[in-house]
């Protein structure tokens, strides 16, 4: 789902390079087109389209090759009354500044952006373009910004060329020479697909526009409706697989958490054919296999076919339980111990025919189990109450080892899921212990609900008063419109109808011994 555009439209290009590499610095020759903007131009070669990463974002294209990039972003106003002379400087009032965003930059401060080393117009195709240069010195990192900066009538275009290193003769010649290539062509604004109601019908249309702007992706429907697959991957076996677990991993889910009678939203998934083009893509770090992205609701993962599928196979279930949350609770916010713990507990399955099947194994590079053992054996776990109540960053931290959080959290929903299914020794487990997770669920939900409910209603209220229609978009809540303090009152209620009417110290004492006795 994608949201739409509301300020200043604004398209801006990076390309990011590296002089050092010993690359030729060339230009392509068939020009790189923005319909959507009304611009072409001409990249440096040798980049590959990627798609845009989609996590709330407004950038229009995007190339990459190695750490360097080329990213076109836009930022939209299309109701504004206010033109400027074709070829002149824009108009401030509705016009971003380009220096706002060059501020993202590490080491680009206001000083820098008032001090620029180029600052000159130049004629290109009738136009009188803005050039700037900055260099800029950011302590380890020494790097240098060009760009030219196009004024249109419905916006401003600025292309940003950001280079590590000395600027040399070659690559300022190539920047010029792709600058130069900058050429206005008939705007054609894409038909606006509404994906609001998460149809499948809906979700495969956007998902088949999306595949249609890069080449060599496709959009895949999956025969259940329940979800589509964006990639450009080429192994027709590992699709099969990812879509078959895909299936079986919802079909689970669904069994533990049972979904309403007209629960309908659809999932989005997208797969990079490799781990470098993942990277590319999502700006994940190195050691990110995948993810879930509240924002864009798209579940992202690649093709690890170097190092081991069964890795990717976890992730897709581990993930793909966030996204079927995200949907099936109202964009509700769990502790970590649930949201990551579920994650890993769905994240062991094995697939046997059209079954799935949990095991406390989960394949190399994401194992727990052994993990949780060295640190219940030499006491290195954190204490339940500790544990359990953590917030997000809390949680993250609590060492001894990156994976020790998860290992945790796995290790609990591992024994309160099986014990629910009378798979725990009677000698570690109490009746009461089954009622843990539901009541956790249902309270966290229902509270969520009902803040989500009073904020539309003074929404309502106010726009009531001052006799304005709100837009549908207005009562959309989720939880990104709560205040922290809500949320946390949302969070300790369900900590205390769920963990509070036990005897936490209790169980802890059974988890631990489990861990050490029972659990294989």
């Amino acid at each position: 789902m994608r949201a739409s555009l509301r300020i200043v439209l604004l398209a801006i290009v990076v390309l990011v390079a590296v002089p050092s590499t010993g690359l030729a610095q060339k230009v392509v020759r068939k020009p790189v087109a923005c319909p959507e903007q009304g611009f072409q131009f001409r990249p440096l070669d040798q980049f590959d389209a990627i798609p845009i990463d989609g996590k709330g974002s407004e950038e229009a294209l995007k190339f990459a090759l190695d750490q360097r990039s080329i990213v076109a972003y836009a930022f939209g106003n299309e109701e504004s009354d206010e033109e400027v002379e074709e070829g002149r400087t824009s108009a401030k009032k509705r016009r971003k500044s380009i220096l706002g965003t060059l501020k993202g930059y590490r080491g680009f401060t206001d000083k820098v952006g008032k001090n620029p080393a180029v600052d000159e117009e130049v004629e290109i195709e009738g136009l009188t373009a803005k050039h700037l240069r900055f260099d800029v010195d950011a302590g380890d990192l020494q790097y240098t910004i060009e760009v030219y900066s196009f004024p249109l009538k419905h916006a401003d275009i600025h292309l940003v060329y950001f280079l590590t290193g000395e600027l040399d003769r070659k690559w300022a010649k190539a920047i010029k020479q792709s600058a130069e290539s900058f050429e206005v062509i008939e705007r054609v604004v894409a038909d606006e697909i509404d994906t609001s109601s998460r149809s499948f019908e809906d979700q495969l249309a956007w998902a088949e526009a999306e595949a249609a702007k890069v080449e060599g992706w496709r959009a895949i429907g999956t025969p259940s409706k329940r979800f589509v697959v964006l990639t450009n991957a080429t192994k027709k076996a590992f699709i099969k697989e990812v879509l078959k677990r895909l299936e079986v991993s919802r079909d689970v889910y669904e069994q533990d958490f049972p979904p309403p009678a007209d629960f309908n939203a659809v999932s989005v998934i997208r797969i990079c054919k490799s781990r470098e083009e993942f990277q590319r893509f999502s700006g994940a770090r190195g050691g990110v296999a995948g993810y879930f992205s509240p924002m864009s609701v798209e579940l992202v993962l690649y093709d690890n076919v170097e190092t081991d599928r069964n890795s990717t196979y976890a992730v897709v279930s581990h993930e793909a339980f966030h996204q079927y949350c995200h949907f099936l609770f109202g964009q509700s916010e769990a502790h970590r111990w649930f949201d990551e713990g579920h994650g890993d507990y769905y994240g062991g399955m094995k697939i046997a025919g059209s079954r799935g099947k949990i095991t406390p194994k989960m394949p190399s590079g994401l194992d727990r189990l052994s993990v949780i053992r060295d640190m219940v054996r030499m006491e290195t776990y954190k204490p339940l109450s500790e544990h359990l109540y953590y917030n997000h960053s809390q949680w993250q931290s609590q060492g001894p080892s990156n994976v020790s959080c998860y290992a945790q959290s796995w290790s609990v929903i591992y024994m309160l899921r099986q014990g629910a299914l009378r798979k725990v020794s009677r000698k570690v487990w109490k009746d009461e212990y089954a009622d843990i997770i539901p009541n956790y669920v249902s309270t966290l939900n229902q509270g969520f609900q009902d803040a989500y409910k009073e904020i539309r209603d003074k929404r309502i209220e106010r726009a009531e008063k001052k006799g304005v229609e709100l837009d549908p978009s207005d009562l959309k809540i989720n939880r990104f419109d709560l205040d922290p303090r809500q949320k946390q009152k949302i969070w300790d209620a369900a900590m205390e109808a769920s963990w509070g009417q036990i005897d936490l110290d209790e169980f802890e004492a059974d988890w631990a011994l489990y861990i050490q006795k029972y659990l294989k």
